[in-house]
């Protein structure tokens, strides 16, 4: 019994001492981040912008006009769709745009499906009608400032880039919801360096959905679009395309701030536990690996053998997380209508975190957009069981 309880507080102890190489590593990330800079494009460089429409949210409104409010120098084509043509987003699409007649606006309605991700077959049927040089993809619900767009298209003017992604922050659609805050804690503290170190340990091999730039030959090769219409994780599968062009990925110059707008824990624990099935479905190592950047309760069993090493290794992730939180504010700034993440705060969304990441590993099916779906190896969908 005796022996038991040593080797799991070994176990423990080594868990700890790799959740403070983690933040460390994190912190070491944000603090050196640095995104691809470019010459430009020439006059006459034309770009299309795909908007995916599905349902009204908090803060939609916003987030278009944060798109059509750019100033580029370059000629620019804003395409929304969606599948249905009493899609209320679609609606508030045509009336945000009509304020700027200044821009090149398009409405596709195309409920024709090319895989089970019914996302990328909106983005497929949006650009029947062709696409400029460069093609910058975007969720709906995405909020950008002012020249994040051009940014992002000087960026991939950088020799033998080929796409290039923004890192994201969360945006509560309601100022001072708990539920819409604690998810925007996870973008902005947990996902946000996650993948800061990402690119700084080996090569960017993803893009991020809120704001994505390509070079439009990118989009054609090995099938294009149509080649990720059986993906759940559109975004890494975008991310090796370019891979495959022989071309790299950068991160644009610019954070951009998703919505969040998941109206109880419930649907934020489904939307969490959806992310966490895809990343395990695309990386099944890796993912049991990121224990270590959310170990929750584990540190617990420290108290096995009280004393100063158990207390350190206890509280020194926390302090780490925290202080990293405020690193990421100093470096990326926080959306105007996210609250300070304090200590008790990290403690809950580690906790939170850990239980996301342990519900993950025990079913590979996934509630999205109405369809229940089973993510496979590589991230591939299927039917759910």
């Amino acid at each position: 019994m005796a022996l038991a309880a040593s080797m799991i507080w070994w176990a423990a102890l080594g868990l700890s001492a790799a959740a403070i190489a983690y933040r460390l590593l994190a912190i070491w990330a944000v603090s050196s981040w640095k995104p691809v800079q470019g010459p430009g494009w020439p006059d006459g460089t034309s770009v299309t912008v795909l908007k995916p429409l599905c349902g009204m949210e908090d803060g939609l409104e916003q987030a278009i006009a944060s798109f059509l409010e750019q100033a580029t120098h370059m000629q620019v084509r804003y395409v929304f769709g969606a599948a249905r043509a009493d899609d209320p987003a679609l609606t508030l699409a045509r009336q945000v745009a009509s304020r700027y007649p200044q821009c090149t606006a398009q409405f596709v309605v195309d409920d024709t499906i090319h895989g089970p991700n019914l996302k990328v077959s909106n983005l497929i049927n949006m650009t029947k009608s062709g696409l400029g040089d460069l093609v910058v993809i975007s969720d709906s619900d995405v909020v950008i400032p002012p020249g994040a767009l051009q940014a992002a298209l000087d960026a991939l003017s950088a020799p033998g880039i080929g796409g290039v992604t923004s890192l994201y922050r969360g945006r509560p659609g309601l100022s001072g919801n708990r539920t819409r805050t604690f998810g925007a804690w996870y973008l902005d503290y947990w996902s946000l360096p996650m993948a800061a170190l990402h690119a700084r340990l080996g090569e960017l091999d993803v893009t991020y959905g809120p704001l994505s730039a390509f070079r439009s030959e990118v989009l054609t090769l090995g099938g294009g679009l149509k080649s990720v219409a059986a993906h759940l994780c559109d975004d890494a599968a975008l991310g090796r395309l370019v891979l495959t062009s022989g071309m790299k990925l950068g991160f644009a110059p610019h954070v951009v701030e998703t919505l969040v707008n998941d109206a109880s824990p419930r649907e934020l624990l489904a939307h969490e536990l959806r992310w966490s099935r895809t990343d395990r479905g695309e990386h099944p190592v890796g993912n049991l690996a990121t224990v270590v950047s959310h170990p929750g309760p584990l540190p617990l069993l420290l108290l096995l053998q009280p004393g100063w090493i158990a207390a350190i290794g206890f509280v020194l992730p926390v302090l780490l997380r925290f202080a990293l939180a405020r690193l990421i504010e100093h470096r990326f700034g926080r959306a105007g209508s996210a609250g300070r993440i304090g200590i008790t705060g990290v403690i809950l969304r580690d906790l939170a975190c850990f239980g996301v990441w342990l519900a993950g590993l025990i079913s590979s099916t996934v509630e999205w957009r109405g369809q229940t779906m089973t993510v496979g190896r590589g991230g591939m969908l299927e039917p759910g069981q």
